[in-house]
């Protein structure tokens, strides 16, 4: 079977999590009022998921240039150790930057799981696999927000797909890492943060209260 076949084909349940996702971005993006272009150079420009989803809101809200900063560093930073157990194998590709750019969460579980990678096809195999993947991503929010954008639709309640989205990828990693502890930290710090942070503040400073805490007492986490 042709090598680009194959990989296509490992990208193909990224895709069924992509478009519906990255449609539902997009869907997000139009009502809150921006134009199908910028949607689209977005999620080129970004292509971070979770993270575009908080860019818009961001944006729309008038957030602070150094809350956005740490939110998406904290939200990214697991990106640095993706790079870390990959470093030798970039060292070796010939398109290491676009790689380094278009690494995503997914992307990472595909490579590692492949076992037929060598000098020959580690190019192909890595960037093609990445590229594929942010074209499903990319397509899928340009159409969703033309959809958004030329469709009279009720937007109500679709503000809730952001806490959807981060709820669903909290039980995620909960399941790969059940510490009661830190899942009882945070519900209970998302709840005093209602409380104690204006609403613009809010979520960059439950995480910054979040991160003290577990350094100070990270013995009882």
């Amino acid at each position: 079977m042709n090598l680009k076949f194959k990989i296509f084909q490992s990208t193909i349940a990224v895709m069924m999590v992509y478009i519906p996702l990255g449609f539902a971005f997009g869907l997000y993006g139009a009502s809150m009022g921006f134009e199908s272009w910028v949607m689209g150079l977005t999620s080129v420009m970004v292509y971070a998921g979770s993270v575009e989803f908080l860019l818009i809101t961001f944006i729309a809200s008038g957030a602070n240039l150094w809350g956005v900063f740490f939110i998406s560093f904290m939200l990214n930073f697991r990106h640095f150790f993706y790079t870390l157990g990959l470093l030798d194998e970039i060292k070796k590709l010939k398109f290491r930057y676009y790689f380094i750019y278009a690494l995503s969460d997914e992307t990472y579980a595909l490579i590692k799981s492949r076992n037929d990678i060598d000098d020959e096809n580690r190019d192909l195999v890595f960037n093609l696999t990445a590229f594929l993947n942010q074209i499903y991503w990319v397509f899928s929010v340009i159409l969703g927000s033309i959809v958004g954008s030329n469709l009279n639709l009720d937007y109500k309640g679709i503000e809730f797909s952001l806490a959807a989205l981060f709820g669903v990828l909290s039980y995620e990693v909960f399941k790969r890492d059940k510490n009661i502890s830190v899942a009882l930290l945070g519900f209970g710090i998302g709840i005093l943060g209602l409380f104690i942070f204006p609403l613009h503040y809010y979520l960059f400073g439950s995480l910054i209260l979040a991160m003290v805490i577990l350094i100070i007492f990270k013995r009882r986490f």
